[in-house]
């Protein structure tokens, strides 16, 4: 493991480096320029209590997510402003092959499973535990100016791993993805993003006024369920393209699952 740290940077901790060996590496700090109070949110399938997944409400149809809700806009959530759109869609690929167990082994055994949530046992169900799935995540905005862009540079052994700000131009007006659950091809997230949501424009058409955000990491999501998880941070000052975050200025309550997020 090494750690690189100077006065005014964010520090570096390699942790992949084996101590038996000698290594030639070169590291970048980010600078510590403008901690701000942001809304800091990880939406992880993995982390959260049942009945507490993000999942999408309706498949195939376009939902809009508020970030500073952190949920669905209504009729689906709590959310009032929709920073973007999501709409998810699934297909059932067939059943997972078992070379060891007769089919009705595989049902008997997928009923004693629910058994334990005291859940009664559909062949719908069985399909969702036990097929291969494709699933699509597709994103676009509701606004004229609203958009997407990945961003130009990436440091994933740093606390800080996307530029201070957000660009001023070049986003795009939609997204889209693939998911699975059998081919065990699984993308880097070794990459991030930037929004531009709430856009407004005078009557020239000119942007006077924009909110902005960041995620790390891809969205993914479970090609079964629907379930998504995704990890943003997002500004509510209208033009203040700023995404430095201040751990300790998080806009969400501390109890609130997701909003312990400690990167800047």
């Amino acid at each position: 493991m090494l750690i690189v740290s100077k006065p005014g940077y964010y520090p570096v901790n390699l942790r992949d480096l084996s101590k038996d060996a000698d290594h030639d590496v070169e590291v970048v700090l980010p600078r510590i320029i403008k901690p701000i109070s942001l809304f800091a949110m990880r939406i992880n399938i993995a982390h959260r209590r049942p009945g507490e997944e993000m999942t999408f409400p309706v498949h195939n149809q376009w939902v809009g997510f508020d970030l500073e809700v952190a949920d669905w806009v209504a009729p689906h959530g709590k959310g009032k402003t929709a920073d973007f759109l999501l709409r998810f869609r699934n297909e059932f690929k067939g059943l997972e092959e078992s070379y060891s167990r007769t089919m009705d082994e595989r049902i008997a055994s997928h009923k004693r499973l629910l058994g334990f949530t005291k859940e009664e046992w559909s062949m719908d169900k069985f399909k969702i535990h036990e097929g291969k799935w494709d699933g699509w995540v597709e994103m676009s905005f509701p606004g004229e100016g609203d958009g997407i862009i990945e961003a130009k540079s990436f440091i994933g052994y740093s606390p800080m791993k996307l530029p201070h700000l957000a660009p001023e131009d070049g986003y795009l007006s939609a997204w889209k993805r693939m998911v699975n659950n059998y081919d065990g091809i699984v993308l880097p997230n070794d990459t991030g993003f930037f929004l531009r949501t709430r856009v407004k424009r005078d009557q020239q058409g000119r942007i006077i006024s924009a909110n902005y955000a960041k995620f790390i990491g891809r969205m993914n999501a479970r090609a079964s369920t629907g379930q998504i998880e995704f990890f943003y941070y997002f500004n509510p000052t209208p033009n203040d393209r700023n995404l430095e975050f201040d751990p300790k200025g998080n806009l969400f309550p501390k109890d609130k699952p997701g909003a312990n997020v400690y990167d800047p």
